[in-house]
């Protein structure tokens, strides 16, 4: 109710400058005309035009002022009262794959605030021991995909797999940590593996 009574001010108050300033450019416009009927020297009357240029472009300058005023400012990066990143973690993978197939697995590392999270890594618990690493966007040693840091923006990584030899079904937890975090981000995935053709 506060917000709409303010807006209404705003409005109100924009209403009433705007027909002062009117009132004022067109007095002085008025006066001036009279002047020009009076003066006959030809230096007088360009400093009176002078005048009148200057005074439209005040005006001018005084309506882009209040229009930049009024409009709203671009919206900042979100960010946490104590200065530190905050990150958010997106899983793609095949949810079924056969025996012996090739896999992508992308994670998408999303930081919308204006801070750089240090020392980034994904844990797995269990996916290498079933899925063999072909090839990665990142060092993977270990169980851990050694991401670094991440700035404000959008990271991905990717892997390349080839499923196990013998059908399974494979669950494990995914684990993002970085130096800045206060609890570490998981996210369960699901790949079934299957035999045949």
């Amino acid at each position: 109710m506060s917000i709409d009574v303010s807006i209404l001010g705003i409005v109100f108050a924009l209403i009433l400058f705007i027909i002062i300033f009117s009132a004022v450019i067109l007095y002085l416009a008025f006066r001036i005309k009279e002047t020009f009927r009076e003066e006959k020297r030809r230096g007088v009357r360009i400093a009176k035009i002078a005048f009148l240029i200057g005074v439209l472009f005040l005006a001018g300058g005084s309506f882009y002022f209040f229009a930049n005023t009024l409009t709203p400012a671009p919206p900042s990066p979100p960010l946490n009262e104590n200065g530190k990143p905050q990150l958010s973690l997106i899983i793609s993978h095949p949810s079924k794959v056969k025996m012996n197939t090739k896999i992508i697995i992308g994670f998408t590392i999303t930081n919308p605030t204006e801070y750089t999270a240090h020392d980034v890594v994904i844990q797995t618990n269990v996916l290498f021991e079933y899925f063999s690493i072909v090839s990665s966007t990142h060092d993977v040693i270990g169980n851990i995909v050694k991401i670094g840091d991440v700035q404000s923006g959008t990271t991905v990584s990717s892997l390349e797999l080839t499923s196990p030899d013998r059908p399974r079904d494979v669950q494990d937890t995914i684990t993002l940590t970085f130096k800045e975090m206060d609890q570490p981000i998981t996210e369960g995935i699901s790949i079934s593996v299957s035999g045949g053709s």
